[in-house]
């Protein structure tokens, strides 16, 4: 019952985020679906089988994130104290907000299911049949046999299953938190009484260091990504080599190629460079005599770079994925680059997913600094300041994770034509 009220009295923000989880565990569904009945139609293809799955994991690992920002907005994780006289503790209230994420998952799946059913229903003899779908979704491999049930429950129970496993991970005790803007001032108020000026900066310090670290190691992913595609590209318009099968790239092997995986392995540089990012950014404005503008528009990028920037960081990923996309629609390269309805339906599942879970991302930080803005307010700080410091992060946000999105995308090698 207490699942069921925090559902319904959820506010905009977690509303929008249970459609876009209905949504992603419906589409993910389908793409499980059609993924077996792949291999039951092709029990030779074993390697396709496999390549099939392996894109379905892609926007399954971004539907568990979109389950774990979900349950980062959640309200009752923030007030501790009043859930913990109400009885809910630190081991049940990741239960609670798992079973809130769970719910509309499992709404996804039947959704799912009832589609293929429906499917089942309207063909002859016991044979399924694609349903009246749209084009994108109708050039599916749904099933042309029928599924086996075990097989296909365990398929559909496994987004719900993981999304609620995310969500109880996002909602745990230590999870980490954005900055409130009372931290620093407590701290410095205990450090100034009892001298515990160094605890404050140990437990600063392992953020900054671990940005750094990030963003290194996602530039050096990012660089290594885009010169693998690189040379897969070149080796397939050479007519391929015997190390590589000689690969000429036709629509259903990209998903297959060392093309792809050099996608991937960029994706994922930018999205370990996200902090990083934000918290150099924060640096840059903050020095050489800073203004007030430039210094709590520094303060407050370098305190959010650590939940703030792996959140844009995936966004720029599926920038940069939008703007390979758009060259490849202007060089004629776009029929093998979206090697057929399945992978186009996991990028599109993935960047939804990326956008709720940067939208959500926002929205913390944005409730996080409302005791800062109320601070300015009781000191007398005119309004144009907080707008002129509302401005310039956007501005340089924009700027910095633009910047590497456009690049990526048009240093991406796109498959010969």
């Amino acid at each position: 019952m207490l699942t069921l009220r925090l559902t319904l009295a959820a506010p905009p923000l977690a509303l929008l985020l249970r459609l876009l989880l209905v949504c992603a565990s419906a589409g993910l569904g389908l793409l499980l679906l059609a993924t077996l009945s792949f291999a039951l139609d092709n029990p030779d293809q074993r390697a396709a089988a496999l390549v099939r799955l392996a894109w379905c994991l892609v926007p399954l690992a971004v539907t568990a994130h979109l389950a774990a920002a979900l349950a980062r907005t959640e309200p009752g994780t923030e007030a501790r104290c009043g859930l913990d006289s109400a009885g809910l503790g630190p081991a049940r209230l990741p239960l609670l907000v798992a079973r809130t994420a769970a719910l509309p998952a499992v709404a996804g799946s039947a959704a799912a299911l009832l589609v293929a059913a429906r499917s089942g229903i309207a063909g002859s003899s016991g044979v399924l049949t694609v349903p009246q779908l749209p084009d994108a979704l109708a050039r599916l491999p749904l099933p042309e046999l029928s599924l086996p049930t075990p097989a296909a429950a365990t398929l559909l129970s496994t987004v719900p299953l993981l999304a609620a496993l995310a969500a109880a991970w996002g909602a745990r005790p230590g999870a980490p938190r954005p900055w409130t803007g009372t931290e620093d001032t407590g701290a410095a108020a205990a450090a100034s009484a009892a001298g515990a000026g160094s605890e404050t900066r140990a437990t600063t310090e392992p953020r900054k260091v671990s940005c750094r670290v990030g963003l290194l190691v996602g530039a050096v992913l990012t660089a290594g990504g885009l010169l693998l595609a690189a040379y897969a590209a070149r080796d397939a318009a050479a007519g391929g080599s015997p190390g590589l099968g000689g690969w000429t790239f036709p629509a259903e092997d990209v998903a297959a190629s060392p093309l792809a995986a050099g996608w991937l392995l960029a994706a994922f540089g930018l999205v370990l460079a996200g902090p990083g990012l934000v918290m150099l950014s924060g640096r840059l404005l903050g020095a050489v005599r800073p203004g007030p503008v430039r210094l709590l528009t520094g303060r407050t990028l370098i305190r959010e770079a650590p939940f703030l920037g792996r959140e844009l960081g995936a966004l720029s990923a599926v920038g940069a994925a939008l703007v390979a996309l758009v060259r490849a629609r202007l060089t004629d390269a776009g029929a093998a680059v979206l090697p057929g309805p399945l992978v186009g339906a996991s990028v599109a599942l993935s960047g939804c997913c990326v956008a709720g879970a940067a939208l959500a991302a926002l929205v913390r930080a944005r409730r996080a600094r409302a005791p800062l803005r109320g601070l300015l307010e009781r000191i007398g700080a005119p309004q144009g300041l907080v707008r002129a410091v509302t401005l310039l992060r956007a501005c340089v946000t924009s700027v910095v994770f633009a910047g590497p999105a456009v690049l990526a995308g048009m240093f991406t090698a796109l498959p010969p034509h």
